[in-house]
This record gives structure tokens, C-alpha cells and sequence, in this order.
């Protein structure tokens, strides 16, 4: 499924989910975890999903990251390949809540908003927003909610779900 597909109804909005890609084994590194950057695996993990972006013509009326170096990482090679510019949100550090997440689309302007985070943040929003539990959120994975107006916890409609395997460049024959 593409981030596009099965457009929402015309009042709903869409918010994107973004866990930050791979950052290598926290017991690994040294240093304040807000600090771990991205692994080159997960350079390679956000770049692909910003081609998948760039390639179904996605835009977002906002793009929101948590302060976590993993996150704005992940976020700044998206929203790099999409020319635009991306905000912190320290909302995003102890998760996003679904009023926040309603505060975010109700702005004038923003029909489509992607939030980069953290697990298990972004599966609680998940729940609260679709009453969907215990879906998997994998590190560079994205997640497409559509959220009719008027906003209420529980009506989000999961619309896609891309796991990083998906956007794996296909193995070369020999």
C-alpha cells in the first residue's frame, strides 16, 4: 500500500507516524541517549522512506520531531527530500497525545501532519487514536491514520502501514 492510497474522505485529515530508523544498540553507546544518532542502517532506512514519500507525492502541511537526535535525524533526510522544513516538539519526547495531536490539525492550513518518535509512544497514540492495540512499530516504519472531523479518540481510521521492509531495495539476481 503507498502512503497515498485510499484517499480520505474530504473533511478528514491524515497524520503520519514516524518511529525514528535504526540507531544501533543503545547498550553500545556512551553518551546521554537523546544523543544517539541514527546507525548507517538507519541513514539508509529514513532515506528510503523518503523516496516512497517523494514518489507517491506526499506533502504535509507540518512536520513535527522529537528532540532525541534520532528523531530530527530521521526527520531532516525527510523532510530534505521533500523541501521542507521540519519543527522540534518537545510534546514528542514522553509521546504525542491525541490532543495534542487534534491542537496540530485543527491549525489553519494543515490537512496532513507527520510526527517522529519514539516507541512505545507512537503505538499508544495508535491505540488511542483507532483503538487499534499491539500494532507493531518498527524502527523506520510509517504509519497513515486518517482523522475525520470532527475530531474524537477512537475514530482514526488506519489507512497504511509501511514496515522498513517493505522500502528494502529488491536483492540483485546473480
Amino acid at each position: 500500500m503507498t502512503p497515498e492510497a485510499a484517499p480520505p474522505s474530504a473533511e478528514a485529515k491524515r497524520l503520519y507516524l514516524v518511529r525514528h530508523a535504526d540507531a544501533g544498540d543503545p547498550a553500545d553507546w556512551i553518551g546521554p541517549d537523546s544523543e544517539r544518532p541514527l546507525s548507517s542502517k538507519g541513514v539508509r532506512q529514513a532515506a528510503r522512506l523518503a523516496a516512497a514519500l517523494v514518489a507517491a507525492g506526499t506533502r504535509f502541511g507540518a512536520l513535527r520531531t522529537s528532540p532525541a537526535r534520532r528523531c530530527t535525524e530521521t526527520c531532516a533526510v525527510i523532510a530534505a527530500a521533500l523541501d521542507a522544513t521540519a519543527t522540534v516538539d518537545e510534546h514528542l519526547v514522553d509521546g504525542p497525545t491525541a490532543s495534542h495531536v487534534a491542537k496540530l490539525l485543527g491549525r489553519r492550513g494543515i490537512d496532513s501532519l507527520l510526527l517522529v518518535g519514539h516507541q512505545p509512544h507512537l503505538g499508544a497514540l495508535v491505540a488511542e487514536l483507532t483503538g487499534i492495540t499491539a500494532l507493531p512499530v518498527e524502527k523506520g516504519a510509517m504509519i497513515r491514520i486518517d482523522i475525520a472531523a470532527p475530531f474524537t479518540p477512537g475514530t482514526g481510521q488506519l489507512a497504511a502501514l509501511l514496515p522498513p521492509a517493505v522500502l528494502r531495495a529488491p536483492k540483485r539476481e546473480r
